[in-house]
């Protein structure tokens, strides 16, 4: 009997696997490639929940000093695009850009991710 090592014996799963797709075929979709990667991973959609007693001011960008554009009360569940670093609020410089259609950012601070943290933004946000 030959033993492999992990990485090894991974290898050759893939590999096997791979023939037998190509034996079975799998149509056009197959031949197309793999599936582009919904943003955020795949592992969206990320949410988090309000966890700032008084409720939350959501900005137009990642600070204090952007204008705010609404707010959001104690316990309120919200969808996230992707996080940045801004300005830092009492020891936490995280911000989320809201996933809701409407261009807001909220303070990592103030909000419970639920689930896993969204990923980070494109550099245009940056």
């Amino acid at each position: 009997m030959t033993h492999l090592s992990p990485f090894r014996r991974g290898a050759a799963v893939l590999a096997g696997a791979g023939l037998l797709c190509g034996v079975l075929g799998t149509g056009a979709a197959a031949a197309a490639g793999p599936a582009p990667v919904a943003a955020g991973g795949g592992h969206g959609p990320f949410k988090g929940r309000v966890i700032a007693r008084s409720g939350l001011v959501l900005r137009s960008g990642p600070g204090t000093a952007y204008r705010a554009v609404g707010s959001l009360p104690h316990g309120t569940v919200v969808t996230f695009a992707c996080k940045v670093d801004g300005q830092d609020v009492h020891g936490n410089p995280r911000w989320y850009e809201l996933g809701e259609g409407r261009p807001a950012w909220a303070a990592a601070r103030y909000v419970e991710t639920i689930g896993a943290a969204p990923d980070w933004c494109p550099a245009r946000h940056r």
